[in-house]
């Protein structure tokens, strides 16, 4: 048995054939290391002897510390079965650097441009903000000392958090010394928030010391690391409600040293109530000629037929951003004059004026637009928390296990087919890029509101995923749970226990996850019940609970394709035992913990010859 330590080596995720760790900032591939290690082996075999710095030796630096009764020859074994494995991984990534093995060069060649297109159409795009970045970029500059506040207000999908986040990156700021972003959404923990703040100044890492901090700690420790930080810039993104800011501004000190606070929001209201001496900004809706510009970055129309019906349709968008980057995500990939009118069609005799219900039909466009595969892949999008980053590793590692995803004929691996799907999504505007890599892939991405809600509707319609959710009310839960194979649990789990002992037939589902933003607690017994209730899950993610060991009964749970392990920030100190009942799990895929805990490997990992 071995422990992985949380605090330095970060077991991040099993993809596909390899485990990919993370070292502080530095990514080290299973693959790769593994050659080190046989190498490092050999090396010691043909000397027949261990020396003192041995490779046992350099096993525990690189990965674990392994039990002392574990000898060499048993080391070498499962090298043996490693090296076996290691001839046929299809490790293709650019980001590493490896060969395309199995891919034909027509692949290959869709894959590059499939990444360039990425690149290039999913910048932050703020056309028409001109003006605005002026105005704004002159309060963000002044040399005004006291602590400066700067809101942005304007209605959904006119591009408020684009434009923010434009001005937050500039290079025209390098004289803010550190900087914070956070996102608080609509449904809102002030702890959670004080959290992510404090890790968006120190990283993520940092998390582990704010374990047993409550909210009055944070607020007293948040204002000293500010203090210790110099001049500071913060946005603060998204604010539904008034109390929120006045519950969080103090721990933003008023140092008189030129820092600046960017809050958007949707209501005029707040806006001005920030501070009385805040510099309120309104967006506006584009203009003509703004709007077919914003157009022409993705879907730009190769003939005149085609450049009059576009701007008939970006006319009927009536300068919305969001409402103009989506039709263009849904025209962009057929570029025909029956197809563009089909939609031109379609716009009139649905759209009639500017609201929720021209963005829900627009969305329905391109939904429908999408194959069955891919349909299924935005769909999954409901189960994620409104305003929430998701990591792009983690969403293809579920898309596969929740066999959305199946290898192509042509030998593409799920992997590579994993991400074309995400830049296509990405290309459509239904997913908006946050964060991307330096190869150009996508690192982060997150989903718009009004996504959000269309993908939680149509996972309902196509009997694809529910959300139990004990503070919402759910009149007819027979209805909610009837049919859908995957839950998704945002709180009281004891609770939702119970109703799957009544409600519903606990043997169709195949998918169960608590989200991150989860607020309730769990008992040992009721993890127990979850291993024993729900025998065909084939995705089973347990990262957002506070509980201090993994029951054995985990191993019953023999069709697992996807395991998030447990463990929250409470107890981060706690190394957490995966109990050897693991080793049953033969078609287990994917193992993810998170990155500050510890967890204890038992051997019997090494019979899981899927990971």
């Amino acid at each position: 048995m071995c422990t992985l330590f949380g605090s330095d080596f970060y077991p991040y995720s099993v993809f596909g054939n390899r485990i990919i760790f993370r070292f502080g900032y530095r990514i080290t591939e299973y693959s790769a290391l593994a050659v080190t290690i046989l190498s490092d082996f050999n090396a010691v075999r043909q000397e027949h002897a261990a020396p003192k710095h041995s490779i046992l030796d350099r096993v525990r630096a690189w990965v674990c510390v392994c039990r002392k009764e574990v000898v060499l020859s048993d080391i070498g074994k499962n090298i043996e079965l490693l090296k076996e494995r290691i001839v046929v991984i299809k490790n293709r990534r650019i980001e590493y650097g490896i060969d395309n093995i199995l891919a034909s060069p027509n692949v290959k060649q869709k894959r590059r441009t499939l990444l360039r297109t990425t690149a290039i159409n999913n910048q932050v795009d703020v056309v028409g903000f001109e003006d605005d970045i002026k105005t704004l970029m002159a309060e963000l500059e002044s040399e005004d000392l006291a602590l400066k506040l700067i809101s942005i207000h304007g209605m959904w999908g006119l591009g408020k958090t684009s434009l923010a986040t434009k001005l937050y990156n500039s290079s025209e700021l390098r004289h803010f010394e550190s900087r914070v972003k956070v996102c608080v959404s609509h449904e809102y923990n002030i702890n959670d928030i004080l959290k992510r703040i404090v890790k968006s100044f120190l990283g993520p890492e940092h998390g582990q010391y704010m374990s047993t901090m409550d909210e009055h700690d944070l607020l007293q420790y948040l204002p000293k690391l500010l203090q210790d930080r110099g001049r500071y810039l913060a946005l603060i993104d998204d604010i539904w409600d008034i109390q929120v800011w006045d519950q969080i501004k103090i721990s933003f000190p008023n140092q008189k040293n030129g820092s600046k606070i960017i809050i958007t929001t949707r209501n005029k209201t707040i806006a001005k109530m920030v501070d009385d001496k805040c510099f309120v900004h309104q967006l506006r809706f584009l203009n003509d000629d703004e709007s077919w510009q914003l157009f022409c970055k993705k879907a730009e129309p190769t003939t005149p037929n085609l450049k009059k019906l576009g701007r008939e349709m970006v006319g009927k968008c009536r300068g919305l951003p969001l409402a103009i980057v989506i039709l263009s995500g849904l025209l962009l990939h057929n570029r025909t004059y029956d197809y563009w009118s089909k939609v031109k069609n379609h716009m009139w005799r649905h759209l009639k004026d500017v609201g929720s219900f021209q963005i829900e039909e627009i969305l329905s466009l391109s939904f429908n637009d999408l194959s069955p595969q891919m349909r299924d892949c935005f769909l999954y999008l409901a189960r994620y928390p409104e305003d929430h980053v998701i990591e792009s590793d983690e969403l293809k590692l579920l898309w596969i296990a929740e066999e959305f995803i199946s290898e192509a004929e042509g030998g593409e691996a799920m992997e590579d087919l994993a991400e074309d799907y995400l830049n296509e999504l990405s290309n459509r505007n239904l997913l908006q890029v946050n964060d991307l890599r330096l190869n150009r892939q996508v690192e982060a991405c997150r989903i718009h509101d009004l996504g959000r809600d269309f993908a939680i509707n149509k996972a309902k319609e196509y009997k694809s995923l529910a959300v139990f959710d004990s503070g919402k009310h759910h009149p007819d839960l027979l209805h909610l749970f009837e049919g859908q194979p995957r839950h998704i649990i945002y709180s009281e789990i004891g609770e939702y226990l119970n109703l799957a002992k009544h409600i519903f037939d606990a043997s169709n589902l195949s998918s169960l996850a608590v989200v991150n933003n989860f607020s309730g607690k769990l008992e040992f017994k009721e993890m127990k019940l979850v291993c024993t209730r729900f025998k065909n899950l084939k995705v089973l993610d347990m990262r957002s609970l506070d509980l201090e060991m993994i029951p054995e009964e985990i191993g019953d749970l023999v069709h697992l394709k996807y395991l998030g392990l447990i463990g929250r920030e409470k107890y981060s100190r706690i190394p957490i035992n995966i109990p050897s009942s693991i080793g049953k799990l033969k078609k287990l895929q994917t193992l993810q913990g998170l990155r500050s805990r510890h967890y204890t490997v038992p051997k019997e990992i090494c019979e899981l010859h899927e990971i």
